[in-house]
This record gives structure tokens, sequence and C-alpha cells, in this order.
């Protein structure tokens, strides 16, 4: 009686864990709003899009860009090739190798005529290195945690920690909390899973 309460018991816990988990997915289109407070001494908001298609087994390309405005205007795009590597059924860390573009530009009032406006920008392409961790906490809730370095004249560290609900098998809901450059924001938006 014992070895059959032991087994019922066990089925009870590990059941639900194998209805939760579900593959993640690497091939979906993703488009948000973006809004960062107080970015250096601006209130940036704008539009932010990614995608990401698997071209083998564990390997994806991905790549996205983020238009923000304000007095200033700040571009970025990357684009690179990521390895997967799955630690269970419902939870997969990753990593990958970028090319990241970057553009700051602001129109300010010319010095010396104080009537005209001239565009000053700094731009930088350069390499890029993005990791993180995917989890299913449950059949509709995703949950990931990603840091990402971007070298060049533009430099910084950043790390996102964000969650997708699942409206179905193709549509979630996206919202995340983003620290760039020292800045934080928050991305909110929606993702089409192929």
């Amino acid at each position: 009686m014992n070895r059959l309460k032991t087994a019922a018991l066990s089925a009870g816990l590990i059941a639900p864990w194998g209805v939760m988990a579900q593959d993640l997915n690497y091939d979906y289109l993703q488009g948000a709003v973006a809004f960062y407070p107080g970015f250096e001494d601006q209130d940036f908001i704008g539009v932010d899009a990614r995608g990401s298609i698997m071209v083998a087994e564990d390997v994806f390309i991905f790549g996205g860009m983020k238009y923000m405005t304000d007095d200033v205007d700040l571009t970025a795009a990357h684009v690179g090739g990521g390895y997967r590597l799955n630690l269970d059924r419902g939870t997969d860390v990753y990593g990958g190798i970028t090319l990241e573009y970057q553009e700051v530009e602001a129109k300010i009032i010319d010095p010396v005529s104080l009537t005209n406006t001239v565009t000053l920008s700094n731009d930088d392409t350069s390499m890029g290195v993005r990791g993180g961790i995917r989890h299913m906490l449950m059949t509709d809730l995703e949950v990931a945690g990603e840091v990402r370095y971007v070298a060049g004249d533009l430099d910084y560290l950043g790390f996102a920690a964000s969650a997708q609900y699942f409206l179905n098998e193709q549509i979630g809901l996206i919202g995340e909390i983003d620290v760039y450059d020292g800045e934080m924001g928050i991305n909110a938006g929606a993702r089409m899973n192929f």
C-alpha cells in the first residue's frame, strides 16, 4: 500500500510540470512601444522591433531595431547568430555574436547665426555579444532574462527581463524592463510566433 501511495503522490507532483512545459520558439516577429523616461535628460519614446528564425536544430539568426526620439534621436540595430542549449523541455540558455549599429542625432541652433539649425550626429558600427535564459513558467507564460555588451565608440552594457503571455499558440503579449547603458526603460507589445 505504501508503494501505491508513493507512486500516486509522485505522479501527482510530476504530472503538472509535464503539462506546463512546452518547447521554446525561436521563430518569431515582435513589435513594441519603447519608453525610456529620464534617459540622459531625455524622455525617449519610440518603437522596438525584433525577430528570430531557426536555421538548424540549435542555431538561430536574430536581429532587431530600436528607434527612440525626444530632443535627440537614438537609433540602434543589430543582427547576429546564436546558439541555444536546451537545459530541459521548458528551459534554454543561449548566446550569440552580433553586428551592432548605433546612431545619436540632435538638431541644435547654430551658435554662429543663432537662427539656423545644425544637425549633430554620432554613429558607430561594432561587434556585440548577447546571452540569456528563457523558461516556460506555465503553458501560457514565458519569462526570460538577457545581458548584452556592445563594443566600439558607443559601447555599453545592457540587461533585460521580460515576460510573454500567450493569447494562443501564435500571438503573445510582451512586457520587458530594459536597462540600456545604465538607464531603465519599458517595452510593451506583441509577438507573432511561427
